[in-house]
């Protein structure tokens, strides 16, 4: 620090006892005059701990905007009825408004509307009316905040880097070019991930910035469709003189925002409706012995017994069985998605089904069409005549799924989950994706033009392409890794395409 302390130890403005050094005046400071004056009177350095704009101030930011929200809450309501301010809000609403965290989010896009966006006959905000005023009834750190507040737009925000516990580094996506910014945020920070993408109102302060008001994540599920919707609905507003598509979006802040809600819903039926995802069930009349049946069983490798009690319903003499993807079933991953077959046993084995062997009876089940067809045929030659079929039950999961509310999610009992140590799932999911990505590097891929990563990454045309595509895989991974408590990392991939920019 490059000042000295007065040889009194008096304030260098009041003359009243100076309890620090101020970088800004070079001198002694008192509390009253720092709190009177910074960022307005005195240029404020960008690690000084009393200024909260500061790098290191944030803490005193956060009790200002606490206070602050009050006041410009009581100000908008002093200019606006009730009901006025309960349409606006209205507007602004998404998703589910019984929730308190939703109404909350709403009011405050609400407020910042009112206030920094919508102009009366003059072109004047409500903002710009209280500054005439001269900020009253603010302090000094209110009017300076108020003065970044009022450019507060909602943008789509991307997140490039967490940098610590409340920081992020992040790039505007409706500003291309422009340089990346960092974001103070401590809740979005211990739970985002690389290139996830928000859809939020966005004040840049001295020395970091900050999105308020909850906004949505715009998920990779529905980023291009959210895009070109937006691009549609603002064709024409935009060839108007003075069109701000910040400012459009900020009018219109709880309509894009449901938007992004009734995308994914829309999607998401339409992914399931299309998924082959059914419960197949063939059950089969025992026409020979029963135990030439269960020495099939016994006898080929695909088929594993269950050491098990019988299930609630079933006779105690009950056999269960899994049916894997080895042996002669193997074949059928001929026919398959190469993501989820399974070349080394080590690695796993695939299945195929189940088998229930009862006194009089056999039953498979499987949960996809085309395994059940191929689990048919491989019935009719493993028993051939020994069995016949009664009946079969093909129930469209998918389809109930589509059409169940999003939080109707059934939870896993604990029995049927899978535990293991972390240093043994670790290694596991490091040695399948592992093997995913090498095979992945020399895929022709749709989304690069059906060329390969390894060729996209040297063509000038499409590298930008394959670095979104890289983009979504690690944010994927990346939010597994958070969900899982592990390590899985494909910087090695990046290196072998030379995406230095993404590591």
């Amino acid at each position: 620090m490059n000042c000295v302390m007065n040889k009194r130890n008096k304030c260098d403005i009041c003359g009243k006892t100076g309890r620090r050094l101020c970088p800004g005046i070079k001198g002694a400071i008192c509390s009253a005059c720092c709190g009177a004056k910074r960022n307005s009177e005195i240029r404020c350095s960008s690690d000084c701990p009393h200024s909260p704009f500061s790098t290191t101030g944030y803490d005193l930011w956060l009790r200002i905007d606490a206070g602050l929200s009050k006041k410009y809450m009581e100000y908008t309501a002093a200019h606006y009825s009730k009901d006025e301010f309960e349409e606006v809000v209205e507007d602004m609403s998404f998703g589910d408004m019984a929730d308190e965290h939703s109404f909350t989010v709403a009011a405050g896009a609400a407020a910042y509307n009112l206030l920094f966006v919508e102009q009366d006959k003059h072109g004047k905000t409500l903002t710009d009316k209280w500054e005439s005023e001269g900020w009253e009834g603010l302090n000094n750190d209110e009017k300076v905040m108020m003065c970044y507040l009022k450019t507060s737009r909602v943008t789509i925000v991307e997140i490039q880097k967490i940098l610590d516990r409340q920081a992020m580094e992040c790039i505007d996506i409706l500003e291309p070019g422009s340089k990346p910014f960092i974001l103070f945020d401590r809740a979005t920070a211990s739970r985002a991930v690389r290139f996830s993408k928000m859809f939020t109102w966005l004040t840049h302060f001295p020395n970091f910035s900050r999105a308020s008001h909850g906004g949505i994540e715009i998920t990779d599920f529905i980023s291009n469709e959210f895009m070109d919707i937006i691009k549609q609905d603002t064709k024409k507003e935009a060839k108007k003189a003075g069109f701000k598509l910040k400012d459009y979006l900020s009018e219109n802040f709880g309509e894009y925002c449901q938007l992004t809600i009734d995308l994914a819903l829309e999607k998401r039926k339409a992914v399931f409706s299309a998924m082959d995802m059914h419960q197949c069930v063939a059950t089969y009349d025992i026409k020979g012995r029963l135990s030439d049946i269960e020495a099939i069983l016994e006898k080929y490798p695909e088929f594993r017994w269950e050491d098990k009690d019988p299930e609630e319903g079933d006779p105690a003499n009950t056999l269960y069985y899994s049916w894997l993807r080895r042996g002669e079933s193997k074949a059928i991953e001929k026919e398959m998605n190469p993501a989820f077959c399974h070349e080394d046993e080590s690695m796993g084995v695939g299945g195929l089904g189940n088998i229930r062997l009862y006194p009089d009876k056999l039953t498979v089940e499987v949960f996809t069409k085309q395994k059940y067809e191929f689990a048919k045929k491989m019935v009719m030659k493993y028993f051939g005549s020994l069995v016949v079929l009664r009946n079969e039950k093909v129930v469209d999961i998918a389809k109930q799924i589509a059409n169940k509310p999003v939080d109707e999610r059934a939870e896993k009992s604990e029995k049927e989950q899978v535990f293991m140590s972390p240093e043994d799932e670790q290694a596991l999911m490091q040695k399948v994706y592992e093997q995913q990505y090498k095979k992945f590097i020399d895929e022709n891929i749709p989304m690069i033009d059906n060329n390969t990563p390894r060729q996209a990454a040297k063509n000038p045309k499409l590298r930008p392409k394959l670095v979104e595509l890289m983009k979504v895989h690690i944010k994927g991974l990346e939010q597994l890794n958070k969900e899982k408590g592990i390590r899985v990392n494909i910087d090695w991939v990046l290196d072998e395409l030379g995406l230095s920019e993404l590591i």
